[in-house]
C-alpha cells in the first residue's frame, strides 16, 4: 500500500487551523511538535486519549500516523476512521485528507462521489487545495454531474489565493476560449504567475507563447528559461520544444548535440514527435553518431505510438540489412518490456 504523501500538508494545515483555545493546550502542541521533529513515540504518547476525547486536530494527527505507520504499525482502516471522525466534526483538513484517500484509492476503494463530497466540505472550510481539487472534479463531471461554471469560480478563488495549479487552469481556460472568452494576454499572465510558482505545464505553455508571440511579445530567447525549467521537471513536451530551439538555433546558439540530448530525453518519456526527430538525427549522424539500427528502432516506436515520418522511412528502409533489422527487433522487444504497464 502506498504511503499517504499528504501527511506534511495535513499537519501544516492542521496547525494553521487550530482554534485559539487549542493553541495553548500543551499536550497536543507537544505532540504536533514531536511529530514534526520525527519523534513519533513522544507524539503518540497521550494522543489517542485526546483524540478519543473528541479533539478533531488530535484525531487528524493520529489518523495520519496510523495511516503512514509512523511510530506504530500501519493501519489504513483505523487511520481513515480517525480522518472521518475529524472530518465529521468539522475539521476541513481532515475532510481534505479523507477526500484525497477516496480520490486516489489510498487505503480504501476509490470512490469519486465520496471524494467530491469531502472536498466540498474542505472547500467550504476555506482550504485552497480542496477548492482546486473540487474544481477539477466539477469540470470533469467526476463523482457527480459536471458544473463548469462553478468549477471556474473555484479555480478563480484558488488562483486568487496563489495556488499554482489553479493559476495554470485559469490560464488554460482563457487560452481555450470555451468557458470564458478567449484572452491570450490574460492566459499568458496566469501562466507566468503559475510558472513562477514552479508549475511546469504553465512554464511550457508560456514558452510556446513567447516563441510564437501569442499574447505576449515574441521573445524566443526568453522562452528558453521556461522550457529549460519545464524540461528539467521531466515534461516531455517541453524537452521536445527545447530540442527544437537548439536544432533550429531559435533564440539560442544552434547545437545539434544539445538538440539530440533533449530529443532523447523526450523520446524516452514517450513523446512520439521527439522519437521521429531522434530517429532522423541517428540517420543523419547529427548530434549523435550515425546509427541506422537506432534510427529504425526509434521510428518504429514512434509509429507504434501513432507518429510516422514517411520521408525518413523512404530513405532509411532501403538501407536496413537483415542483420540491422534483427538488431532493431531485439531493441523493440526491450522497449516493449520496459514500457509495458505492470
Amino acid at each position: 500500500m502506498p504511503r499517504f504523501t499528504l501527511s506534511s500538508l495535513i499537519l501544516s494545515l492542521s496547525l494553521a487551523f487550530l482554534p485559539a483555545s487549542m493553541a495553548g493546550a500543551q499536550t497536543f502542541e507537544e505532540a504536533a511538535e514531536a511529530y514534526q521533529a520525527g519523534d513519533y513515540t513522544t507524539a503518540l504518547a497521550g494522543l489517542r486519549e485526546i483524540a478519543l476525547g473528541g479533539n478533531a486536530d488530535a484525531q487528524l494527527l493520529l489518523g495520519t500516523m496510523l495511516f503512514n505507520g509512523e511510530g506504530v504499525e500501519a493501519d489504513y482502516v483505523e487511520g481513515l476512521r480517525w480522518f472521518k471522525s475529524a472530518a465529521d466534526a468539522g475539521n476541513p483538513t481532515a475532510a481534505f485528507a479523507l477526500a484525497s484517500a477516496y480520490r486516489t484509492g489510498a487505503g480504501t476503494a476509490r470512490n469519486d462521489a465520496e471524494a467530491r463530497r469531502y472536498f466540498e466540505r474542505a472547500s467550504s472550510g476555506g482550504l485552497v487545495p480542496a477548492k482546486f481539487e473540487l474544481a477539477n472534479m466539477l469540470a470533469a463531471g467526476q463523482g457527480g454531474s459536471a458544473n463548469s461554471e462553478r468549477a471556474v469560480e473555484l479555480f478563480q478563488e484558488a488562483a486568487d489565493a496563489g495556488h499554482p495549479g489553479a493559476l495554470y487552469s485559469m490560464g488554460a481556460i482563457y487560452a481555450a476560449g470555451e468557458i470564458k472568452p478567449q484572452d491570450m494576454s490574460r492566459a499568458a499572465s496566469y501562466f507566468r504567475k503559475a510558472a513562477e510558482k514552479g508549475q511546469a505545464d504553465a512554464a511550457y505553455n508560456l514558452g510556446l507563447m513567447m516563441v510564437e508571440g501569442t499574447g505576449v511579445e515574441k521573445h524566443p530567447a526568453g522562452a528558453l528559461e521556461f522550457f529549460q525549467f519545464a524540461a528539467a521537471e521531466g515534461l516531455a513536451e517541453a524537452q521536445t520544444a527545447l530540442a527544437f530551439l537548439y536544432a533550429n538555433g531559435t533564440g539560442v546558439e544552434k547545437s545539434d548535440e544539445k538538440a539530440a540530448t533533449w530529443f532523447n530525453e523526450a523520446a524516452l518519456r514517450g513523446d512520439t514527435l521527439a522519437q521521429t526527430r531522434l530517429a532522423r538525427m541517428y540517420f543523419l549522424g547529427k548530434g549523435v553518431e550515425k546509427d541506422l539500427m537506432a534510427a529504425y528502432t526509434w521510428l518504429s516506436i514512434a509509429r507504434a505510438g501513432g507518429q510516422d515520418d514517411p520521408d525518413l522511412a523512404a530513405l532509411l528502409e532501403p538501407e536496413m540489412t537483415p542483420e540491422l533489422l534483427a538488431q532493431a527487433e531485439e531493441a523493440l522487444k526491450d522497449w516493449e518490456a520496459a514500457t509495458r504497464p505492470q
